[in-house]
């Protein structure tokens, strides 16, 4: 068994490096770049279970937190990773535009209604893909929602506004520099490390 998944993988391989050369042979290399981004976001999802659903849902019905770590370190690692390449930006003079968008009453029940979905689905949107990608093919009927969804919103967003109202988005390094910001999230994010993991480890010794 181990030895076939390990020509499967081999193949899979090959044929996909193939792909990569005729893209940047006969379109152009960035489409080639993109594809091979894609292909390797994907692998990494799959390979990892990476599940922002399973991230939030997992800690409450088994008590395991490692999705739940790992998300605090992917955002951790954004920040840090944003804030270098904005000031890199800076110091070059290459300006970043920053999408600081309102909120609402609308963004509040949008993103429950959007939570609700991804338990009953059984995934984020990223996990919905993955398993489309491993032949569930239940989980189209989810990606079909999840278009839907997202072409109906596009569309009566102006609608949502009006009747509900925004707030003007807030940036915080405006007001305390991007340094303190940084920090405050960083200690943040560790005091969530350090909770999730004693959740962990409460849940698994009450068992």
């Amino acid at each position: 068994m181990v030895k076939s998944q390990r020509k499967w993988n081999l193949a899979f391989s090959v044929f996909m490096v193939m792909i990569f050369i005729t893209l940047i042979l006969n379109v152009n290399i960035n489409i080639a770049l993109i594809f091979a981004l894609g292909t390797g976001v994907g692998y990494t999802l799959q390979k990892s279970r990476f599940c922002f659903t399973a991230a939030f849902r997992d800690p409450m019905i088994t008590g395991i937190t490692e999705l739940t770590q790992a998300v605090i370190l992917l955002i951790g690692i954004s920040a840090v990773g944003f804030a270098a390449v904005y000031q890199i930006s800076q110091g070059i003079h290459r300006h970043i535009a920053l999408n600081i968008l309102p909120f609402g009453l609308a963004t509040i029940v949008g993103g429950v209604l959007f939570g609700i979905g991804m338990v009953l689905a059984g995934g984020c949107v990223s996990g919905v893909l993955m398993r489309i990608g491993e032949g569930f093919a239940m989980q189209m009927i989810a990606f079909a929602g999840l278009l839907v969804g997202a072409f109906v919103g596009k569309y009566s967003q102006t609608f949502w506004r009006k009747t509900f109202g925004e707030w003007p988005g807030v940036f915080i390094p405006d007001f305390l520099g991007w340094a303190p910001t940084l920090i405050i999230e960083l200690v943040i994010l560790a005091l969530l490390w350090k909770m999730v993991r004693w959740w962990q480890h409460k849940r698994l010794e009450s068992r």
